[in-house]
Formats: structure tokens, sequence, C-alpha cells
């Protein structure tokens, strides 16, 4: 059988989607208050009757009006006054909680968010082993609550410690604060020795701490004893029970206790004590089945707890307050009571989605980016962010990672290694673990018949070591793949690069822009498809049917529900008795058996990231379609594949320096037919301000404006849409009173009955230019007008682009295309990249892309290979590039293609002599991405601005209006080549001579010679430092005894 081929054609993306999907329907009616009682008034509530309203808006219409797409939890309760009841059943708002999207992102004030998935410590039993003394401890770990340590030492002395005190608690009087007997004790302990040494040394000790703090603590058990006073304070959890319970007991379970029991610490002392002699293993903190996920569900219901307590005291203290009326009116008006306030769990559940860290805006710039930002795992985000560094432990790889966590896929700088991204076959199970799946095999591969809950032929395992996996020899590995993350899949010849480089061009693809026109690549590896389908950029069908409208506002599609899969063969007879029916005008309503399915089309959409997304319809009216078919495509996917890059004609040689280290040489062809151009969207926003002189008003009549500069914009002052603007061009035009001081004016105005107005209007900024895509006004509490404006942009000096393969660079030179190298058969190169960059960074599999791209262009081919693929044959991926490079020569006659004597180089000629190199070089077709970074969103340069109020230097960077900042190692590049005068210059009066920058001025405008520099001020700034150290530092001039500072 051919594993190959059954991968998995889908990627679960809606993880976040069922975890918020079972916090509804299950863990919210367990979790809401129950009885709240005062005096003679009892409030009730019944959990299992909660109605949720759906929410106002639409999903569209809240990212329009940035609003927040939330959904209200309607309560029923029950208010009676000793046996007569006041109010029954009546329905309150609790809550409002933001909705989730089909998509699993949440819409806050009309920003796309998501929620990451945050790794976290398992509750239950740990043995873990002292650093400093040679001594071992076991922790409980609760869902709820605080932490039990209990530790042996050398000398056998056993002691707990909790959380919330720091000093060290005797085991025996810990013991007794149970409620234990000495004699149960001793019965229940197993080393009885160890036991004798603790009392003879216990006898004499005075305990600081008593019996009675420690009762309140935690604990509470079966005597009686209020240790735990509220059951809301501790939880084991059902996964810190059923740990602890395959842990310490052998016969007896307590599956339904969800606290401590004494019976609990009794175990986990003679579990201690066994390890003590060697008869227990550590535990590995870091093994992934001692953690688990925490998914938004639960993190919404960690929230709802913590606020529970302060909506009981909100109750009891209306009630209170309805009592005390009572007992003054002896009447109560029904209508005026409000026992609720929505806000105690409104406030606390929005600030999960706006201030939490685990929260962050989706990232859109293409479908890689969205898929990979959804299934990201963040280790303790909220934990180690308080930490200056976290541990080198928690960051490196595990063993138990394998076919769960991608080991090469994860965040660059100082998050690498705290955020991971999920392997492309592992799912999240319901109790928060990691599951890789695995065949199941017989008789040489044969499957066996299992059950459907399996999933055919396929199970998932959570634990995956040798011990445990050796003696299932009927299980096999999903795919080559299953160990790398969806990103990580796309990079093909993957095994032929360095992990780091690899990492580098999984990140960089997230970086890619989508383009005008993009190509599906040569060569991948067959995942292209797979995140086309699962991307919101696209939409997929549910069932099979004939397209009977197609626009691109909609597709209207006429579904059989009834559809099996015996019938694929005959999709033809289908499609013609079905068109029969249509040109009859048979109405459908006669036949359930179909029905009337309607996709509208994304448009005019902006995403996250300022990327335009527009969705256009691939299927045309009468067409067949299948289930799961692509019928409309959006940005970045092309014929139902993924394309975020071009295949360009590429040469690894050296050309006159230009492309030394890592820059790159472009041809002049890539900016002229708009290969490389992408569109970019800016959003310019104002309000209409209202004070004491009045509110500002929108018009199109501005005063001392000239009419070219106002002819686009509508009555109301708004630009028209579809109109070119440049810098300075009027975007809204508004006016507004002039608060005028003087009182002549002021009694002038009131005599003409004429108000002096002045000009406020949004103007486009300087170094921008575009057409008007849309515009917007909200009214909310202050009116906002919002202007889009796109931009194409093409490739220039100074942009960033790169393979797949990290193989990263700037463009340094954009080359005629008539002084270009080019091949024997006219060819012109397109780019051109310094072969120096392949063996210094490992990454041989650009090279074999490249050639079998080359191929491929020849032979009108496209390639889909998976990574990890050569365990058949040894160097597979050499043997499959040279066959089809001959196979190429052979069918187009182009014998240059491949050459025996130098297979995968050739002959290229200089484009301005047309003399031939001396040396054959590789050329390919690469695919090549455009990235992000952009040398228009990121160079400045400084005319006019704002100084440092400490320094008096000019401020750096592009937001401050500042320039590039001349830091140390410039300064040793001028001395480098001797520029005394210039360094002079710049760190003088170009910087922060005060007196000289004047002086300067007035040299340049009346032709004389500079001055001579003085004494900058952050040199009297650092003698000012020095005298808050007690340092009295004094500068003289030659032959004068006055202190010049």
């Amino acid at each position: 059988m051919n594993y190959q081929k059954t991968i998995n054609n889908t990627i679960n993306i809606r993880l976040q989607y069922e975890s918020f999907k079972n916090f509804l329907e299950k863990e919210l009616c367990d979790e809401i208050l129950n009885n709240t009682q005062y005096s003679h008034f009892n409030f009730k509530t019944n959990n299992y009757k909660v109605k949720y309203k759906r929410p106002k808006n639409s999903a569209n219409k809240c990212m329009l009006n940035n609003k927040t797409y939330s959904i209200g939890i309607y309560l029923p309760f029950t208010l009676k006054y000793k046996t007569k009841i006041l109010l029954k059943y009546k329905y309150v708002l609790i809550s409002e909680i933001p909705m989730i999207t089909n998509e699993g992102s949440f819409i806050i004030n009309g920003n796309k968010r998501i929620i990451f998935n945050e790794l976290v410590r398992n509750p239950g039993l740990y043995l873990i082993e002292g650093k400093k003394e040679k001594s071992l401890m076991t922790t409980i770990i609760p869902k709820l609550g605080t932490w039990l340590t209990i530790k042996i030492n050398k000398e056998n002395d056993l002691y707990a410690r909790f959380d919330t005190i720091k000093k060290k608690i005797p085991i025996l009087l810990l013991l007794k604060s149970l409620g234990l007997t000495n004699k149960k004790i001793f019965k229940s302990l197993q080393i009885k020795k160890i036991l004798i040494k603790i009392i003879q040394k216990e006898k004499n000790l005075k305990y600081k701490i008593s019996i009675q703090k420690l009762t309140k603590l935690m604990f509470k058990n079966e005597y009686n004893l209020v240790i735990l006073p509220k059951k809301n304070n501790y939880e084991l959890g059902k996964i810190g029970r059923k740990n602890i319970n395959l842990k310490i007991y052998k016969k007896e379970f307590f599956p339904n206790k969800n606290y401590l029991i004494p019976e609990d610490i009794l175990g986990t002392i003679n579990f201690l004590i066994n390890k003590k002699n060697n008869l227990g293993n550590i535990d590995d903190i870091d093994d992934l089945k001692n953690k688990r996920i925490k998914m938004i569900g639960e993190i919404i219901n960690e929230q709802i707890l913590l606020n529970i307590k302060e909506l009981k005291k909100y109750i009891t203290k209306n009630l209170k307050k309805i009592n005390v009326n009572l007992i003054k009116n002896s009447t109560l008006n029904l209508k005026e009571i409000q026992i609720l306030n929505t806000q105690i769990l409104s406030i606390p559940i929005k600030k999960i989605f706006s201030s939490n860290a685990l929260s962050q805006i989706l990232e859109e710039t293409n479908p890689i980016t969205e898929i990979t930002h959804k299934r990201k795992i963040s280790f303790m985000t909220n934990q180690v962010s308080k930490k200056k560094s976290p541990n080198v432990e928690i960051r490196e790889i595990h063993p138990s990672h394998l076919g769960k966590i991608c080991p090469i896929e994860t965040a660059e700088g100082k998050n690498a290694g705290l955020i991971w991204s999920l392997a492309k076959e592992a799912r999240i199970n319901k109790d928060g673990f990691i599951e890789t799946p695995y065949f199941l095999r017989f008789n040489k591969f044969k499957n066996i018949k299992i059950k459907k809950k399996t999933n055919k032929n396929i199970i998932y395992f959570t634990k995956r070591k040798k011990e445990e996996l050796t003696n299932l020899k009927n299980i096999t590995k999903l795919s080559n793949i299953e160990m790398i993350s969806i990103g990580t899949s796309l990079i093909p010849f993957l095994q032929h690069n360095d992990a780091n480089r690899v990492l580098m061009g999984s990140n960089m693809q997230r970086q890619a822009v989508s383009l005008i026109e993009n190509d599906v690549p040569l060569v991948g590896t067959g995942i292209e498809k797979i995140i086309a389908k699962t991307s919101e950029s696209s939409i997929v069908t549910n069932q099979a049917g004939i397209v009977i409208y197609s626009s691109f506002k909609k597709i209207i599609i006429h579904e059989n529900l009834n559809w099996k899969k015996k019938h694929t063969k005959n999709y033809r007879n289908f499609t013609q008795t079905f068109l029969k029916k249509i040109i009859k005008k048979i109405k459908f309503n006669k036949y359930s058996k179909f029905i009337k399915k309607t996709y509208f089309l994304q448009k005019k959409k902006y995403s996250n990231q300022n990327i335009y997304l527009n969705q256009k319809p691939i299927v045309k009216k009468k067409e067949f379609i299948k289930k799961n078919q692509i019928i409309s495509e959006g940005c970045s996917i092309k014929n139902g594949e993924l394309s975020i890059g071009k295949n360009i004609l590429t040469s690894y040689m050296v050309w006159k320096g230009y492309n030394f280290e890592d820059a790159i040489i472009i041809n002049e062809k890539l900016i002229n037919e708009n290969i490389f151009t992408s569109v970019h969207i800016k959003k310019f926003k104002t309000f209409l301000i209202k004070d004491e002189t009045g509110e500002e008003k929108i018009t199109n009549k501005l005063l001392k404006t000239n009419k070219k500069f106002t002819k686009n914009l509508k009555k109301n002052g708004i630009i028209k849409k579809g109109s070119f603007v440049k810098e300075n061009s009027i975007l809204v035009g508004k006016i507004k009173k002039e608060n005028t001081k003087n009182l002549t004016s002021k009694l002038l105005n009131i005599i003409f009955i004429k108000e002096r107005k002045k000009e406020n209007s949004l103007k486009v900024p300087k170094k921008n230019k575009g057409i008007i895509l849309e515009t917007k006004i909200i009214k909310q509490k202050s009116i906002s007008i919002i202007i889009y404006v796109a931009e194409k942009r093409k490739i220039q000096i100074g942009d960033k682009i790169s393979g797949r393969h990290g193989n990263k660079g700037i463009v340094s030179k954009i080359v005629k295309k008539e002084n270009m190298p080019f091949l024997q058969d006219g060819s012109i190169v397109d780019i051109i990249l310094n072969p120096l960059g392949i063996p210094s960074r490992m990454n041989v599999g650009q090279v074999l892309e490249c050639l079998l791209g080359l191929a491929g262009k020849n032979l009108k081919e496209n390639y889909r290979i998976l990574p990890f693929n050569e365990k058949s044959t040894i160097n597979l991926s050499k043997k499959l590039i040279y066959n089809k490079l001959n196979e190429a020569k052979q069918k187009t006659n182009k014998k240059w293609i491949f050459n025996p004597s130098h297979p995968g180089k050739m002959k290229i000629f200089d484009g301005k002599n047309g003399k031939e190199y001396i040396q054959p070089v590789t050329v390919g077709y690469s695919y090549i991405l455009k990235l992000m970074h952009l040398a228009k969103d990121k160079i400045t340069a400084r005319s006019l601005g704002s100084y440092s109020i400490i320094t008096k230097q000019p401020l750096k960077g592009k937001s401050k209006h500042g320039g590039q900042r001349f830091g140390e190692m410039e300064v040793w590049a001028i001395e480098g080549f001797g520029c005394a005068y210039l360094l002079q210059e710049v760190i003088t009066i170009k910087s922060d001579d005060i007196m000289n920058k004047y002086e300067t001025l007035y040299s340049i405008i009346e032709n004389k010679l500079l001055p001579n520099p003085s004494i900058p001020e952050s040199f009297k700034v650092f003698v000012l430092e020095l005298k808050s150290l007690c340092i009295d530092l004094k500068v003289y001039k030659k032959g004068n005894n006055e202190n010049i500072l």
C-alpha cells in the first residue's frame, strides 16, 4: 500500500471553535452560580436552561463598523420570599461574551483576533529530584488552588510546604491537622523506622504554626473538618485525580473525589519513601505527557470562576437592600428589583481579548500566515513573560515532541523555543492532550478493519516512547512529514537543508506579500492544495450540485442532498437530467432531494496587515460541482493551489560585485512587466471634533483653496471613490469656527454677522499616493471618517526578496535586460544570486529546486515531491533531476540543458559584449517571494524636525520625522576612509552644537567659511552625569583659568 496517498487532506484549524462550543454547551452551565440566600430571601438559578441571544450585527458588519461580534447570555432565576414566589423563571442578561466565527477567530472592535493555545503543566502528582542537596520531593499540582510539596532529605526527615506558607511544616503536624490519629498514621505508612525517627524528633519541637491555621488552608475530609471552606477554592480536576490514582493506589480508587483527602497525603508519603529505596521513576517535567493544552473555552471558564464570588457578593448586597426596604415599606415593587450586574462578568471576559498576552491580532498576510497563526502554541506565556530569562531546558526539543510539535518552526529571537507550531497531522483531544496518528497494519501492510470512531485505519496516540511502541508491531507512521508543521512541509527538498535555514524559510513564507499575478510553483510538495482548501480566502462547497448563478458577488448552487459515492461515475448523466429540469422551468420545491445554497464572495476586504483581499469565482453557470471543491479563489491562490510567489529564471554567479554577500541583482523586466508588483492599502482616519467653539463641519467649499484640489470632493466634502490622489491632496474637507481672542474682531463679527472660519482638512501625507478604494463614516460617540487608499508598488532597490530555503537578500541593482546574461536560446536571466551563499548556509535544496524547475518549464510539467521521500533509493533527488533534465534535452532538442560532463551547469553569455563566460553556470527556475519588508516603508530622511530635550540631538525614527542614526560603527567607517572634516561636521554642527547651528546657516547664505565647532551638548550632559556621581569635572582653555562650562 502506498502510504503517501493516504495523507489527511484537511488541516484542523477549528481547535478554538470546538473548545468554545464545548464551553457554551457544557462548562458554562456547570460553573454559573446556583443558590444564594439572605434572611428569608432565596435566589435560585437554573443553569441548564441558559439562553443565548444572537449577535445584533453580522460578522462582516461588525468589521465594517468597528464593533464587537458578541452574544448575550441569559439566565433564568427564581426569587422567593419565605414560601411566596416573587419572580419565577425571569430571564436576565448576566454577561456578554465575544462570539467565535466559523473560521476560529473573534472580532473585537472591528479587528480579527485569535487566542493562543497555551501549554500548561498537567494537574497531578509529580516526583522531582532536588538540585542543591540529595533530596526527593513530590508536588501535588491542582487545577485550581495551592500547591503542596512533601520533601525527604538525606537524613530521612519528612516535611511539607505550601505556596501560601513559606515555612516548613512537619509531616506529623500536617497529618494530625487532617484529623488522623497516631494509630492510623502508623498503620498506613509502610516503613515504620522512618516514622519512629520523625516522632522522636518532633516531640522536642515547638510549633509556631497552629493546627487551626493549617486546617483552614486547603483540605476537606469526611470527618466534618472544614479544611476547605468553599468548593471554589480548590479543585484537582478529572485529570489530576486520575494522575494521583494511577501513581499511589493499587486497589482502592476515589474517582469522584475532586479534592484532596487524607488518604492521598498518606499515599504520597509512601510513594516518596518507596522512591527513596529505588522503587519508582522520577518524572520528566518537559515530557508532553505531563503537559496539556489550555484553549479558549477553559481560559474563559477560569475567568468566570474567579468572578462568580464577586457576583454572589453583589446579589447578597442587593437582597439585603430589598430586605431593608421591605421592613420599612412593607411592600415590594417588582419592576425596580435589580439583582444582577452584567459588568461583573463582562469586563473581565473582555480583558481576555483586549489586554491578555495570549490574545493577538490575526495575521492575514497570506493563507499560510493565517493557518499557522491559528495552530501556534505558547508555552506559559503569562508566566514566562514575567521572568527575565526562561530556562534553556524549556526551549529545547524533547523526544516526546515527535509527531506532535514541529522541531523546526518556532519564533526567532527571545521567544525561540517558547512559541511552537503543531505538527501537520497532530490534533488536540477533549482533555487537552496532543495526539499523533498511526496506521494499523497486518500481514505485510494489509489494513485491519476497526470501528468508525478511530477513522477507519487510522488510530491516535497521546504518548510516544520506544517502550510503548516497540511491542505494537501492527503500527506504522502515517506519512513522512508527520513530524513537521504545515509551513515547513511546503519547502521542497527540505532534507538537503540546514535546520536553521529551514526555520528562516518557513518564517519568511509567512511574510510573503500577495502579488497582482501569482504563479503556482513548478516544484512543490503537494500541501499547497490542502492549504488552499483550508484557508479563509477560498470558498469550498459542502455538497455536490449544479451552478445556476455565478457572479463576482455571489454563487448559487443547487445541491443534491442524497448524493452518494456510488453515483460518482455518472456525472454526465446526472448533469444532463438536472439541466433538462432547469430548461423546462420545473419548480425545485417539488423535489426534496435538492436544495438551493448561496455562497457570498468577499469584496473589498482589508486584512489587519493592510493588504487588499478579494475573491473571484472560478466556476461557470451550468457547471457540475463536486463536494469539497473550491468555487472561489482569493489572493495568493491560483488553480486551487497556494501561490505566493513567481517562477523566475535564476542564475548563480558573481556579476561585477553587485551581488556581494546577500545582495541580489534583478532584471528591469520585473518592473516593466509588473512581475513583482503588489497592492498595499493605507488607512487615513479623521474625527469631527466638538469643543467650545462648535463642531467641525465637512464641506467641499473650502476657503482660500484652489478648485483643482476640491474637484474630486463630493458635496459632503468626502473624496470620490476611484479618484487618484497624491501628496497634499485633500481627502476630507473640514472647516471650523476660529476662536478669536481679539475683542475688536469679535465685535466686528457680531456687527456684520460673519464668522471667521479656518480649514482643518485631512490631506494625504508626504511620499504617499494611490487610488481611493473606499470611504466609511462611522457614527458612534464621535463621528469618524475613514479613507482607504490603494497603492501599487513595483519592486525597487532596497526591497527584500527570498526563496523558500532561507536564501534571502536585498535588491542592490536593477539592470537593463540587454545587459543581463542570457542563455543559448536567447532567454534572458531575471535574477542573479551569489553562489557563495549555498555552501556557507548549507541549503543545497535551492539548487535542486532550481534545476528541476528548469526541466519542468521546458517539459511544461509541475512536480509535487514530499520531503524525506528518499528512503527507497540513495540520492533519489539527484537521479530524478538528472533524468528530467535529460528528458527535457531530448524532447526540446536543447542540448545545452543537460551536459554529462558538468550536469546541472550550462554555458551562458555576457549581455554587454555577447562573449561566453569562462565557466559554466547553474541556471534554472526558482520560486521567489516578495516579502513585506519594503524600502518605501522604512527609508526616511530628515530635513525639519524636533530635538531631544536632554541631549539636544535630532530625533531618530520615521514616526518622529527623524533621520538615520549615525552610530559608533558608522563613525569607524568614516575614520577608516580618513574623512576627518565630514566626521567633525556630522558629530558637531549636524548633531548638537547649538551655538554653531545658526552661525552655519548664515555663513552658507552669505557664502562664508563654516565656523569652527564648539563643545557639543552631549559633552555637557556627560559632565552633569559625572557631577551626580560626586566627580567635579572642570574644562579650561589654554592660557585661560576660567571654566568653560
